[in-house]
């Protein structure tokens, strides 16, 4: 079967939209899953909906999945984002689904990893510390961030702002502590090697949490980010460095902080960022001009024309910012 875009009245997909899994970011995941599987829907496709009520799908939904046209994972956090799962899906053949892949999906999930990889690739990075044993009686810096080596949707995030604190709380075990950056936070959404509309993020009041991310109201998300043009390519060019040091493909989310000068800061990358109302991927597409079920018809033609033999080729030019004054990629 040869792929034409259905932007041209071409074929309809059999699309398997897997999602749920464990952890806490399972009801997340849900509404992303779910809220995909509409969209496909509303565009004209047939979705075999596969919510996953363990950390890995069973027999009977993996052999589902080969058979689809193309797979799209909602998953967010644990084995369904840190490479598990993609590395399972390679082992069963089924190579058909959209995302990265198994090993820059596990880098990118472990934040430390992550920063040691785009440092050395000249992207700028927080500075963070860990040590062995007992907690060190002074910090290197202060204010401080506590978070997970490993997770999303900000959940565990800690602010220590006085040494007093310091002194009160308590650091477990896989949680990294990192310093805090004083400038404005942004997300960058990459598309197929693009860069789309940079995205400010500013809480309504309080830090960037869980509960900001997910609560109608608690955070302005301003996109595209007011930006002079010499600040928006910077801030691109930053994105799509770190995007390429961790080997990411298809689309991933990029969230960065400036520091005490203005420079922007990786903070870490998202293999499968959120689809919900709220999330910030689909917020910088629609602003790019792709609604949410066209990108999400998108997303589904560039699994399946891994499948296809002489599938239509996937447009995956140089990386390429996107031009907020025109409304066009360049």
């Amino acid at each position: 079967m040869k792929l034409i875009s259905c932007y041209d009245g071409g074929v309809f997909l059999q699309v398997a939209v897997m999602y749920g899994g464990v952890g806490g970011e399972r009801e997340i995941s849900l509404i992303s899953g779910r809220r995909m599987a509409a969209a496909l829907r509303e565009r004209g496709h047939t979705v075999w909906e596969m919510p996953i009520a363990s950390a890995l799908p069973d027999a009977d939904a993996l052999e589902r999945a080969r058979r689809a046209d193309a797979v799209l994972l909602g998953f967010h956090g644990g084995a369904g984002e840190d490479g598990t799962l993609q590395a399972l899906l390679a082992r069963e053949g089924i190579l058909h689904f959209a995302g990265s892949e198994a090993e820059a999906s596990r880098l990118a999930m472990d934040k430390q990893a992550a920063k040691r990889c785009v440092a050395a690739r000249g992207v700028p990075v927080a500075a963070t510390f860990s040590w062995q044993g007992e907690k060190p009686v002074h910090p290197p810096f202060l204010p401080l961030v506590i978070k997970p080596v490993c997770g999303g949707s900000s959940i565990g995030l800690r602010m220590v702002r006085a040494y007093e604190e310091w002194q009160t709380v308590c650091v477990l075990e896989g949680e990294m502590c990192e310093q805090y950056l004083p400038g404005r936070e942004y997300s960058v959404a990459i598309l197929e090697g693009r860069a789309l509309p940079s995205i400010l993020i500013e809480p309504v009041a309080g830090e960037y949490d869980f509960a900001h991310k997910y609560t109608v109201g608690a955070t302005r998300e301003i996109c595209p980010a007011p930006l002079t043009s010499q600040q928006r390519v910077r801030l691109q060019n930053t994105a799509l460095l770190a995007y390429v040091a961790l080997g990411l493909r298809d689309f991933a989310r990029i969230d960065l902080r400036e520091d005490a000068t203005g420079m922007p800061v990786f903070l870490e990358a998202n293999t499968l960022p959120g689809m919900t109302e709220t999330s910030l991927f689909p917020l910088a597409a629609a602003t790019a001009g792709c609604a949410f079920p066209a990108l999400c018809e998108r997303l589904a033609l560039i699994a399946a024309a891994r499948r296809e033999k002489g599938a239509m080729p996937i447009d995956n030019p140089p990386h390429r910012g996107y031009n907020e004054e025109d409304g066009k990629s360049r």
